[in-house]
């Protein structure tokens, strides 16, 4: 479905900003007696123009203005498109069409289910057991990986920028368990067209993720390399495993950055990584031996991530979310019971 999308060019970006829209299945649309006809607002937001898609093909729709001041969808699809080229990567979205209607580019791609934020939020005790954890960390980092080898970095990495498959039916289960890499509308290319490194930026991009999760370069207003996309994956692992940093109160991002600092030794490192495998600390290490322009060892955290895996005694299967994901989907929630719930949250 084409659409058009209104809104001002100066406001705050927030989490809720870069979600990819969600278009409603057409087996939702019947258990809810939903139909959507062009001139239709939907979400406050998007207006249907005509219908360009089948209703039983499942994706997301994302649209732009042509003359968008910021142009992130082309630059989302061009990412997208060479990562297929690679066919090695499960953990991005694949691209199912793309054009322009009016002033409008649009793109659809393949459709996901709830961020990882949501899903550690929805457990009993609002962390992911230790195993599921770290499964789900490697995959994470794989997707960060094959962004890196085809010359970009995220620069936006956190729970919010990755979310599990779609689930619709026992022939999408696998879905359950693959993590998809959202929201590279901010990625940046940090190699040259000869795949020379590019030097830093006298004016680097401004970081515009949540203060909890940024790296410490973020925070000084350095030129953000794959270093970073690294240490906002571990803060955000540890955030997923231990549900929460001991930062996150904070709300000023020098002090976060000051703790960010205490946390490399003594009581503060054992304040944030207590409870957590030895292999914690090796990572740590790992992340900080690394300058701008030097390459992740990602062989090793690898290593690093299964021995705790190994360790833990558990089984990373099945994740935490499964069962609950399936009962939904067997059993939607009422619509009132739904919107009472996002009220709460």
């Amino acid at each position: 479905m084409a659409g058009s999308k209104d809104g001002t060019e100066d406001r705050n970006i927030t989490d809720a900003d870069r979600q990819c829209p969600q278009m409603t299945t057409y087996r939702e649309r019947v258990q809810n007696k939903l139909s959507l006809h062009p001139g239709e607002v939907v979400g406050k937001q998007w207006k249907v123009l005509r219908f360009i898609e089948s209703k039983k093909n499942l994706a997301a729709l994302k649209i732009e203005k042509k003359n968008d001041p910021v142009p992130m969808l082309q630059f989302e699809l061009f990412i997208l498109l060479k990562v297929e080229q690679s066919k090695k990567c499960k953990q991005f979205c694949k691209v199912l069409g793309k054009g322009n209607e009016g002033d409008y580019n649009w793109i659809t791609i393949s459709l996901c289910g709830k961020n990882l934020r949501a899903l550690r939020k929805a457990q009993p005790n609002g962390k992911l057991s230790l195993a599921c954890g770290l499964s789900v960390a490697q995959q994470c980092l794989k997707g960060i990986e094959e962004l890196h080898k085809i010359g970009f970095i995220h620069r936006n990495v956190a729970p919010s920028t990755f979310a599990i498959g779609k689930y619709e039916g026992e022939h999408s289960a696998a879905e359950l368990r693959n993590i998809y890499v959202l929201d590279i509308g901010f990625a940046h290319q940090y190699v040259k067209p000869d795949g020379t490194l590019k030097q830093p930026s006298p004016k680097p991009w401004k970081y515009v993720g949540p203060i909890r999760h940024m790296s410490r370069n973020a925070y000084m207003g350095n030129e953000l390399a794959r270093s970073d996309d690294i240490e906002m994956w571990y803060y955000m692992t540890v955030e997923l495993i231990k549900g929460g940093l001991p930062w996150a109160h904070l709300r000023d991002a020098k002090l976060v950055f000051e703790y960010q600092k205490a946390c490399r030794n003594g009581l503060a490192l054992r304040e944030l990584l207590g409870g957590l495998p030895a292999e914690f600390v090796d990572i740590m290490k790992e992340i900080d031996k690394l300058s701008y322009k030097d390459a992740p060892n990602y062989t090793e955290i690898y290593g690093l991530l299964t021995n705790a895996i190994l360790f833990s005694g558990k089984s990373e299967f099945p994740y935490d979310w499964e069962a609950q994901e399936v009962e939904e989907f067997k059993n939607p929630p009422a619509a009132e019971e739904k919107k009472e719930g996002d009220e709460k949250k």
